[in-house]
C-alpha cells in the first residue's frame, strides 16, 4: 500500500464510527507505560512525552514514559513484546525496531510483525537530501547527474550502518545508478562538519536535524515526501526532481503486544489520535519536523509489511553485520 493511500485512509476516517466507539470503551485500570526506545532528549522522546501528557486525561490514567534505549531501539521493543497484552504497556515504535532491524539481519528475540499489534500510525517526517556547499550543483537534479557521471565514487554520509539514512541512500543509489561510497558516522553532528568542509559530498538526514542545524554549511536540495513538506515549503521533493515515486519517511507509530484485544487497541488508538490533535501536541509538531498521520491499525500494519519488504530488498546486497 502506497503512503498516499495510507494518508487518504486517515483523512477519510479520522475517528471510529459511533457504534465502534461505543464498543471500544475499555479503560486502563492503572498507569499506562509508554516505552520510548531511545534516550531522553531526542525528537522521539519529546513527542512521546507530549503524547503522554495529552493522552493521560483522555484515558483517565497517567501515561508514564519509560526510556529503554539500546541496540537501535531493540531493547525497548523487546520489553513491549514480552509485556502482557492488556493495554497497560505500549511502544512508541519506529522503523528501527519494527522493520529495519529485521531487514538488516539483527538477531531479534521477537518477530516485528507477529509479536505486536499495530495500533496507530502517529506521524510522518521525510528526510532531506543535502549536498556539500563546494559542489557545483544548484539542485537535486544536478547532484544526481554529478553522482551518475563521477569517475570515482563520491563519499556519502549516513547516521550509522543500517539506519534509515543509510538504506534510503542505498535505495536511491540503486534506482538512479549513482557512483557513491558509504561513510558511516555516529549521528549527524560529525557528518555535518565533514559535509560543510567538503570531505563528504552528500547525505540524507532527518528534517528535524536540518531544522536544528539551521541549514548552515550545506545545501538542502530535496525532501523525500510525496508533496512538499510544510516545515520546508521551498524545498522540492525528489519526485519533483525527476525520481518517480521515490518516497521515504521516518514514521512513528503506536504498537502494543500481540493478542491485545481489539476493543483495547481501538480505545488506545482513539485516545492517542485525540492526543495528536490537542493544541499541546500540534503546537510542537513543526518544531519536531513531523506531520500527524492518524492511519488506523490495519493501515499501519500494511505499512509495516511494505517497509519490511522494501528494506529487506535494499539491505540484501549490502551484507550488513551488526550482531
Amino acid at each position: 500500500m502506497k503512503r498516499r493511500a495510507l494518508l487518504s485512509l486517515a483523512a477519510l476516517a479520522p475517528a471510529a464510527p459511533r457504534a465502534a466507539r461505543a464498543q471500544s470503551r475499555w479503560s486502563p485500570d492503572g498507569p499506562v507505560r509508554l516505552v520510548v526506545p531511545f534516550a531522553p532528549g531526542g525528537s522521539q522522546d519529546v513527542l512521546g512525552r507530549l503524547l503522554a501528557q495529552a493522552a493521560g486525561p483522555i484515558l483517565g490514567q497517567t501515561v508514564l514514559v519509560e526510556n529503554r534505549a539500546g541496540a537501535g531501539g531493540v531493547l525497548g521493543a523487546e520489553a513491549v513484546a514480552r509485556a502482557a497484552p492488556d493495554g497497560q504497556t505500549v511502544l512508541l515504535a519506529t522503523a528501527g525496531q519494527l522493520t529495519i532491524a529485521k531487514a538488516i539481519g539483527r538477531h531479534l528475540s521477537y518477530d516485528p510483525i507477529a509479536d505486536f499489534t499495530p495500533v496507530l500510525l502517529l506521524s510522518d517526517s521525510p528526510v532531506a537530501l543535502l549536498a556539500a556547499p563546494q559542489l557545483n550543483v544548484a539542485d537535486a537534479r544536478g547532484l544526481l547527474r554529478l553522482a551518475r557521471e563521477a569517475a570515482r565514487p563520491l563519499p556519502y554520509a549516513s547516521t550509522g550502518i543500517g539506519t534509515n539514512t543509510h538504506l534510503i541512500m542505498e535505495d536511491l543509489k540503486a534506482r538512479e545508478h549513482l557512483n557513491l561510497e558509504h561513510v558511516p558516522y555516529r549521528g549527524a553532528a560529525g557528518a555535518f562538519n565533514d559535509l560543510a568542509a567538503g570531505r563528504i559530498a552528500t547525505m540524507f538526514v532527518s528534517v528535524p536535524s536540518v531544522l536544528a542545524a539551521g541549514g548552515a554549511g550545506f545545501k538542502v536540495v530535496a525532501v523525500t515526501s510525496r508533496e512538499r513538506f510544510p516545515a520546508t515549503p521551498d524545498i522540492p521533493t525528489l519526485i519533483e526532481s525527476g525520481v518517480p515515486d521515490f518516497e521515504a519517511s521516518i514514521w512513528t507509530g503506536l504498537s502494543a503486544p500481540a493478542r491485545t484485544p481489539a476493543p483495547v487497541a481501538a480505545r488506545l488508538a482513539e485516545a492517542f489520535r485525540e492526543a495528536m490533535a490537542t493544541d499541546l501536541v500540534r503546537s510542537r509538531l513543526d518544531v519536531l519536523g513531523v506531520t500527524p498521520n492518524g492511519a488506523d491499525g490495519a493501515a499501519f500494519g500494511a505499512l509495516l509489511r511494505e517497509d519490511l519488504a522494501r528494506w529487506t530488498r535494499v539491505a540484501a546486497p549490502l551484507d550488513i553485520r551488526l550482531d
